[in-house]
C-alpha cells in the first residue's frame, strides 16, 4: 500500500472571509460549497484537475479541529486494507461511515496519533467524485 496525497483540508474559523482570501487573493477561483449539517460542517472545495483539491472546513460541531489546523488526506486503493494495515502498525484509526450529505466512508487518524496532524484516509477517486457532483 502506497498512499498518495488526495487533498488538503484547512480548518477555518469562518468560511466567508476564508473564501475571499483563498478564492480571490490567492487566485484559486470559485469554490464548490457543501453543507454537512449532520456533522456540523460547512465545506468549500477548490478543485484543481492538475493538482490536489484544497478544502476549507468550518466546523460547528464537536471536533478537535482548530483554526489553522491542516488535514492531510491520503488516497488509498483499498480503504478496508489501509485501515487494517495502519491498525496493525499500532495506530488508532477511526472508521467514519457515510452520512446523508457526505456519502463517503473515510478513515481518520487523530492529531494525537498523527504527530499533531489529522490524517484522513480516502478511497481512490471518491472525494474528487463527490466534489464534482459525480456522487450523490
Amino acid at each position: 500500500m502506497t498512499p498518495v496525497l488526495d487533498h488538503i483540508g484547512i480548518a477555518v474559523a469562518a468560511l466567508e472571509p476564508a473564501l475571499e482570501f483563498y478564492g480571490s487573493t490567492l487566485g484559486l477561483g470559485e469554490p464548490i460549497i457543501r453543507q454537512i449539517p449532520e456533522l456540523g460542517l460547512r465545506l468549500a472545495f477548490f478543485d484543481n484537475p492538475a493538482g490536489p483539491i484544497i478544502e476549507l472546513v468550518e466546523a460547528s460541531g464537536k471536533t478537535e479541529l482548530r483554526h489553522g489546523d491542516v488535514v492531510v488526506a491520503l488516497e488509498v486503493e483499498n480503504l478496508d486494507a489501509a485501515i487494517a494495515e495502519y491498525r496493525a502498525r499500532g495506530l488508532k484509526v477511526y472508521d467514519q461511515p457515510p452520512t446523508a450529505n457526505l456519502p463517503l466512508r473515510r478513515g481518520w487518524i487523530t492529531k494525537g496519533g498523527g504527530h499533531g496532524t489529522i490524517i484522513e484516509l480516502c478511497q481512490r477517486g471518491e472525494v474528487a467524485g463527490f466534489v464534482r457532483g459525480e456522487r450523490a
